[in-house]
């Protein structure tokens, strides 16, 4: 007859022991097959597309001239008068027509104005952007004056029914532009290289941007501005002259 060897009560202490050991193992380990699984982890984000460039004129190809950046004084300009603003907005208003009657323009713009309509005539084809994030696009004109060598950029902005410019841009002549959101990116190419300007709505006008916020536009530089050849200094039509609003 087989002898069955005999636990006294310290043997089945460390049976119970070694059991709950097991247990607790078996426990882990199914424990840890658990996690491996696919988990739910709720609603994915909504990823924004990067903001990309959008220029004014696609199909410019601008001239290369000697270097100069594009100057523009952040101040206020004078309301033009003579001129409402439709309810169908800026698009209703010849270019033409608020250039001459616009207080703030030089006599330069004047005279080049005299060639349009025709085949001298450096006015572009306006663009309509909303450089200010109320909905609302601004206009923007762009005028060549090959004689002096400039171009002028200069953005229009309806306040109810009246206009009057935010940004008045000279530059070399081949001054472009390309729009980042609501920011204008003005871009002039020269001997020297590729400059470009950021301006940004501050609830008045555009003014250039601090130039942290400029880190991101390529070949970045600031060359000493040139500015364009105007009337006397105390004249209303010059741009570089202080000027108020009404």
């Amino acid at each position: 007859m087989p002898h069955t060897p005999r636990t006294g009560p310290h043997d089945r202490g460390r049976l119970r022991a070694a059991a709950i050991a097991a247990c607790a193992a078996a426990v882990g380990l199914a424990g840890c097959a658990a996690e491996t699984g696919a988990r739910d982890g709720g609603v994915a984000p909504r990823l924004s597309p990067p903001t990309s460039a959008s220029p004014l004129w696609p199909q410019y190809s601008p001239p290369v001239t000697p270097s100069s950046e594009p100057t523009s004084p952040g101040r206020r300009y004078l309301s033009i008068k003579g001129v409402e603003v439709p309810a169908a907005g800026l698009k209703q208003i010849p270019v033409k027509e608020l250039l001459e009657k616009d207080p703030n323009v030089a006599k330069l713009v004047r005279d080049e104005l005299q060639a349009c309509p025709g085949t001298e005539c450096g006015l572009r084809k306006p663009v309509y952007r909303d450089l200010t994030g109320d909905g609302q696009e601004e206009l923007v004109v762009g005028l060549d004056a090959p004689a002096a060598g400039l171009t002028l950029v200069q953005v229009y902005r309806a306040f109810g029914t009246a206009v009057r410019p935010v940004l008045i841009s000279w530059g070399p002549l081949g001054l472009t532009g390309e729009t980042f959101g609501h920011d204008l990116v003005l871009v002039s190419t020269g001997n020297d290289g590729r400059f470009t300007t950021r301006y940004r709505w501050d609830g008045n006008v555009l003014s250039a941007a601090a130039p942290q916020d400029q880190a991101g536009d390529s070949a970045q530089k600031s060359p000493p501005p040139t500015p364009p050849p105007t009337p006397p200094p105390n004249s209303p039509n010059s741009p570089n002259s202080p000027t108020r609003t009404e």
